[in-house]
Parts: C-alpha cells; sequence; structure tokens
C-alpha cells in the first residue's frame, strides 16, 4: 500500500468516526443554595448570554487571528465578525430560553413571571448598559434597571472540532498536534443572582458531548428539559 493510500484511508477514517458518532451525551447538574430567598422572589429576568466559540472551521480558514500577537490585514474584522456573532447568539439564546419556560409554564404554573425579552433589553439599553458592559455592572445597576426580584444569567462554551469531513482532512494537513477526534462540546453554566442583595441563590451546569446541535432553540430546548425537575420557580 502507497503512502498516500495510508494517509486516505487514514482521512476516511476519520470522517466515518464522525458521522458515526451518533447523537450527543448530556450531563448536568442543578444546586439551590438560597431556598428561601428563591421562594420570595415573584418578578425574574434573563440576561443576554455570554457565548464563546471555539471552532475548527475558523482556525483553519483564519489560523492568524489566533497566533499571539499576530497582525494580519482582515484580522480586526474578523474578531468583529466572531463578536457580532457572539453577539447575537446570546440574544438568541436569553429569547430562547424564555420562550421554553413560558411553554412550560403554561404546563405547570410557576410561582414568578418571567420579564420579557424585549422589556429586559429595552430596560438595559434605557440604563446606557450594553452586551458588552453587562459583566461589569452591579446587581444594584441591575436592578434599579429591570425592577425585577432576581436575575438569571448564562454562560455558553461551544466548541465545534468536527464541522465536516473536509474541514477534518484540512485539520489534519494542518499538522498542529491537536486532536481531531475530539468530542465537540456545549457546556452552559445558568445563575440566579438575588437582585436585592447579590447572592447567588441557584446554579446549573449542563454539557452536552458528541455531536450537539449548536441551535440556540435547541440548545434552549435541551437546557429547559433537563432542569424541569429541579428549576426552582416550578409549583411542586
Amino acid at each position: 500500500m502507497t503512502r498516500s493510500s495510508t494517509f486516505f484511508l487514514l482521512i476516511l477514517s476519520l470522517i466515518t468516526g464522525a458521522l458515526a458518532s451518533g447523537c450527543a451525551r448530556r450531563s448536568f447538574q442543578g444546586r439551590a443554595l438560597a431556598p428561601a430567598a428563591l421562594a420570595a422572589h415573584r418578578t425574574v429576568a434573563i440576561l443576554p448570554f455570554a457565548v464563546e466559540l471555539e471552532r475548527l472551521r475558523d482556525a483553519v480558514a483564519h489560523p492568524g487571528a489566533w497566533a499571539a500577537g499576530a497582525t494580519w490585514p482582515g484580522g480586526n474584522l474578523l474578531q468583529g465578525a466572531l463578536a457580532a456573532e457572539r453577539r447575537q447568539m446570546g440574544y438568541q439564546l436569553q429569547a430562547a430560553l424564555q420562550a421554553e419556560l413560558m411553554r412550560q409554564q403554561a404546563q405547570r404554573p410557576s410561582t414568578s413571571a418571567f420579564q420579557s425579552p424585549a422589556e429586559t433589553n429595552q430596560r438595559l439599553a434605557r440604563a446606557g448598559i450594553t452586551y458588552e458592559s453587562l459583566p461589569t455592572r452591579s446587581m444594584a445597576e441591575l436592578r434599579a434597571a429591570l425592577g425585577v426580584d432576581a436575575v438569571l444569567t448564562g454562560q455558553t462554551y461551544m466548541r465545534q472540532l468536527l464541522p465536516g469531513g473536509v474541514s477534518i482532512a484540512v485539520f489534519v494537513l494542518s499538522n498542529n498536534n491537536a486532536n481531531p477526534m475530539a468530542d465537540n462540546a456545549v457546556q452552559t453554566y445558568l445563575d440566579i443572582y438575588d437582585a436585592q442583595d447579590g447572592r447567588l441563590v441557584w446554579q446549573f451546569d449542563h454539557e452536552l458531548r458528541g455531536k450537539p446541535s449548536t441551535s440556540p432553540v435547541a440548545l434552549a430546548r435541551a437546557l429547559a428539559h433537563d432542569m424541569k425537575g429541579g428549576f426552582p420557580y416550578a409549583q411542586k
């Protein structure tokens, strides 16, 4: 067998393995840290999610953007485009999660009402709180802007190393010593803070591995489904 034939079979095995890896595997855990505070909440605002993306297709197509200290024509444009994509996905996740929670409320009453994403975002804008500045804002500022009892925040990290067979082949050819068969992963962390004193009162950690969908709607559906039994505002 020639060296080129051997390499072709290696690429083929990578592609076949990626296509046959099956559905996503999931794990999750929720923790109520202050049950009394959660029971007192009557209004909750869901903030736009913080989103981080790590994708093979970006690294292969634009390696200069990830090189330490590298500057290259178009680099700032690419980083701007990626920031805009993360921002858009953050708002999509906010809206999709609220829609899923409202769907659950129609079947099972809730002890709290969720502020609509449109109202939440309008209130933030009126207060001069941008998506980029959200992590730096105090809970007192958010409470004054939103007028709610609690704030639900979300952080999602998406790693897509296997977007398709062609990218796998290119990734192997790039010879950058990474593992092309590592799992795709979507990790999401939800936190609820009491708006009155800023305490963290509930946490939910969620992970999808294998071939998870990165659609905000699909992710929100998975989150709502998996936290259904332990979500603090669902009536028992």
